[in-house]
């Protein structure tokens, strides 16, 4: 742990995706796969010049994990050749219900209560999406079938957070897999806090 208390000491609060792959002693593609696949939380900033902030808690986090489990990216997966097939492989490796075990799909639940407390009690559909990584167009479809209960659904659905809750533990939603960046970045953010948690 001393180690990693002279790094927090050495760096800022955030690291850029340069500094981030000097930290960990990788190439700058596999830290860009990591951070883009959601393994390590990132800010995504929109600019050009720092377009990732990477805490450094999380780098540590990651570090720290890195050392039980060895990489967490897959043979091939950070080179340039065949971006398409890397990226259909990381996709089908990635669901909710591949990293809990059974009867413990309560995780998840508290994962998602975790990362949003201070959000609003009631939400809309694209507040959901937004929470989930799911496309706006799958989470309407989703409260139109009541796999996502709601308490109004005119002139917009209006979904209290507990039904969001009650419903990220159905298998529908652990078995849910999306092309979208955001949901395998919240899904990757799930994999590092149970992991922490484990580790506590």
């Amino acid at each position: 742990m001393e180690k990693y208390a002279t790094l927090k000491n050495q760096h800022a609060d955030f690291l850029s995706l340069d500094e981030f792959s000097r930290v960990c002693k990788i190439a700058k593609r596999s830290a860009r796969y990591l951070v883009k696949n959601g393994i390590i939380p990132a800010i995504d900033t929109g600019k050009i010049t720092w377009r990732y902030k990477i805490s450094i808690d999380d780098v540590i986090t990651y570090l720290q994990r890195r050392e039980k489990v060895g990489s967490m990216i897959p043979p091939g997966a950070a080179t340039s050749r065949n971006k398409t097939r890397t990226r259909s492989l990381a996709i089908q490796r990635k669901t909710y219900s591949q990293m809990v075990t059974p009867g413990r799909e309560h995780e998840v639940a508290e994962y998602f209560n975790h990362i949003f407390a201070d959000c609003k009690e009631v939400l809309t559909t694209n507040d959901i999406a937004d929470m989930t990584g799911l496309y706006r167009g799958t989470v309407l479809h989703l409260a139109k079938s009541g796999a996502i209960k709601s308490i109004a659904s005119r002139p917009k659905y209006l979904i209290p957070k507990q039904y969001l809750l009650e419903f990220v533990v159905t298998r529908r939603f652990l078995e849910a897999k999306s092309g979208s960046e955001l949901f395998m970045r919240i899904l990757g953010g799930f994999e590092i806090w149970k992991s922490s948690k484990s580790s506590q």
